[in-house]
């Protein structure tokens, strides 16, 4: 019984705290190529989240002999998750030190949320906005010229791109963390602060960027009518009803409502407040 109160408390920290696990090159790299996978088996509820957790399950089963440990982790890797699949290698890197270092768990899930929207943005911008339309350029023009080995040829140049910055920053990362966690260690509180305000940051731009509601209910003033949204709500603080909706769903998820019960939700008021002259 007492065992049992005492996980319970520690669910914030892993029970065993032994990090003498080795990580191999064998499982190092089994670890990065599942990672190319990532995006297999993503869907709208948590994205990722299942694509990193199967590429991480060789390197947690190794360092987390203790079943509980092995179930926060398991946990933790399928919340949410969502980056760039050019460059989530380096933050598969960075979180299989910390996994090794058996940080708490607060630490590595804040480093998960504010490093997957940044590394999202610069994956996006180098990459698919970068890399690939080159590529695809140089076949494109062969298959002009009548190259019929054209599309294997921009798979190939493709795929070489890919790789080569791939594979040194899953190394990188890992390297990079582990030299930093004897600096967490000492300053976790700080760090998980930190990331904290920058996850918060950047969901905060996201929901300005993405969340759109907007009133068209206007008020009669003698000969002319006042805008809700324009000439009261706006004034107060711009994008102030996206905030609202995004912290409504907030408190509705944290108390346990699915999801998907809130995105029907959403589209049925959506729908009936559209219909009353309200949105």
């Amino acid at each position: 019984m007492s065992q049992q109160a005492n996980e319970i408390k520690n669910d914030d920290e892993y029970l065993d705290q032994g990090n003498e696990i080795v990580l191999d090159k064998k499982l190092m790299r089994q670890s990065w190529l599942r990672m190319l996978w990532v995006q297999a088996s993503f869907n709208y509820q948590r994205m990722q989240s299942s694509g990193f957790l199967y590429a991480m399950l060789p390197a947690l089963q190794r360092i987390h002999k203790n079943k509980h440990d092995l179930s926060l982790s398991l946990r933790l890797h399928n919340e949410f998750f969502n980056t760039s699949p050019w460059l989530v290698s380096f933050m598969q890197g960075v979180i299989l030190a910390m996994e090794k270092g058996k940080q708490p768990i607060e630490t590595i899930r804040t480093f998960k949320v504010a490093a997957m929207g940044p590394l999202g943005g610069i994956g996006d911008a180098m990459c698919q906005l970068t890399m690939l339309p080159i590529t695809a350029s140089i076949a494109a023009s062969l298959a002009l010229d009548k190259v019929y080995i054209a599309p294997l040829i921009f798979l190939v140049l493709f795929n070489m791109v890919r790789f080569s910055i791939w594979v040194p920053l899953f190394n990188y990362g890992y390297k990079l963390g582990l030299n930093a966690l004897s600096t967490l260690k000492q300053q976790s509180e700080a760090f998980s602060r930190g990331a904290t305000i920058l996850g918060l940051m950047v969901v905060g731009a996201l929901t300005a960027s993405f969340v759109r509601v907007q009133l068209d209910v206007k008020i009669p003033l003698g000969e002319t009518a006042l805008s809700l949204q324009e000439g009261l709500l706006d004034k107060i603080m711009p994008n102030i009803l996206p905030l609202v909706v995004v912290a409504c769903c907030y408190q509705l998820i944290m108390r346990g409502l699915s999801p998907v019960k809130i995105m029907l939700g959403m589209i049925a008021g959506s729908i009936i407040f559209h219909y009353a002259g309200i949105l």
